[in-house]
């Protein structure tokens, strides 16, 4: 017997980072029935700055949060390469008419503040604490969804929105967790009146220098009240629990001794330090298996060197919504079309990321011209082309 199918109406997110929250608030606009299932103990301020490129804007414009991005961040001028030791500029990619050049704005933003807005943005019910999922069954119909609080929830769809570690990940398709890249990073906030006037110019500046073992990036977050800084060095071992842990000026400090005099001024004056250990995943070969799938770090996590971890999560949440709203009776050809559409574009640009790891700590112009023969032998094209094709995608209405 062949059981009658049914409208999709109840939508269970596990994770609620960006990408989760994003996914709610989109599927929501939608006329879903959400619930987001978060592990940690509550939604807290976490994390320091992070950029949104015109991709990722072009989905807050979509779901009615463009004001509220604005109010929040920073747009920079531009995005530039520098040589620590005088401040010279080796490269640049223009932003200041990032809306004619890609069709929207690029920002800068604390991660706390973004997490707040998307969070802010859904009703107060929608997202509950304390629910660090333990298992996925798929049902004919439905999701049964356990807890290790020992509840049950029952659900027509769910979304694996939980990060690299991912529990849906490894619950449905197994494989190997996340693996440490090789590299950690210092990262921390620096207030803009502890430090000289114009020590910063209001780019997204990459600071490299005679060595080959790290880099800096600085840029304003918070109405320029503060310097994000991310700083990254080789590191043969992580040896922490976490790959978060509590660090001090005084360490990151050394570990940069060779820096000029103007990332040493902002390295000195740096508050609260935390260091990470970097880690990436394979992308999974599936993210759909029924009635569930995966979205974000889960499906495709990726290094920061491109700046798109969280907006390729963004577009995910967009594209993922409208298809389930397209398909309401068809729940499986919604996800299974999601993945078909998301992964080509998600996993690309993974490649590019890894790649790009080996040149973010460029020195010499001989090191510019390899990384351009490196990109255009794998990928048939520049890594001007490449900003270009990142930034002027847009997830509303490309996709389709």
């Amino acid at each position: 017997m062949i059981e009658p199918m049914t409208t999709t109406r109840r939508i269970a997110i596990i994770g609620a980072g960006l990408g989760g929250l994003a996914t709610a608030r989109a599927l929501i606009l939608q006329g879903f029935e959400v619930q987001v299932f978060e592990q940690a103990p509550e939604l807290a301020d976490f994390g320091a700055g992070i950029n949104i490129g015109p991709n990722a804007v072009k989905v807050f414009n979509a779901l009615g949060l463009q004001e509220r991005l604005h109010a929040v961040s920073h747009e920079p001028s531009g995005i530039a390469w520098r040589d620590w030791s005088d401040g010279r500029l080796l490269k640049r990619v223009p932003l200041e008419d990032s809306g004619g050049r890609f069709g929207a704005s690029y920002y800068v933003v604390h991660r706390g503040d973004l997490h707040n807005l998307l969070a802010e943005s859904l009703p107060p019910a929608v997202v509950q604490v304390n629910k660090r999922c333990v298992g996925v069954e798929l049902r004919p119909q439905s999701v049964g969804l356990s807890f290790a609080d020992g509840t049950e929830v029952e659900t027509d769809v769910v979304i694996g929105a939980d990060g690299i570690r991912s529990a849906v990940r490894k619950i449905l398709f197994g494989g190997e967790g996340p693996r440490y890249v090789g590299t950690m990073c210092w990262r921390t906030l620096v207030p803009t009146s502890a430090l000289p006037p114009n020590i910063h110019d209001g780019h997204v500046t990459h600071w490299t220098g005679t060595t080959r073992e790290g880099f800096v990036i600085s840029y304003y977050v918070r109405q320029q009240s503060f310097v994000n800084i991310v700083a990254v060095r080789r590191q043969p071992n992580w040896t922490e629990e976490s790959w978060s842990t509590p660090s001090t000026r005084e360490e990151m400090v050394a570990a940069f001794a060779d820096a000029g005099s103007v990332v040493g001024e902002v390295l000195r004056n740096a508050t609260k330090v935390y260091k990470w250990g970097q880690f990436t995943g394979e992308h999974a070969e599936q993210w759909t298996k029924g009635r569930a799938t995966l979205l974000g770090d889960a499906a495709h996590a990726m290094l920061a060197t491109f700046g798109q971890g969280a907006a390729m999560a963004f577009e995910d949440s967009y594209i993922i919504a409208r298809w389930l709203a397209g398909h309401r009776d068809d729940p499986e050809r919604a996800l299974a079309g999601y993945e078909a559409v998301r992964k080509p574009r998600a996993t690309r640009i993974q490649a590019y990321s890894r790649t790009e790891v080996a040149f973010k700590k460029l020195t010499t112009p001989l090191d510019r011209l390899r990384r351009e023969w490196v990109y255009l032998r794998k990928y048939g094209t520049t890594t001007a082309a490449i900003y270009k094709n990142i930034f002027r995608y847009d997830p509303v209405h490309q996709w389709q």
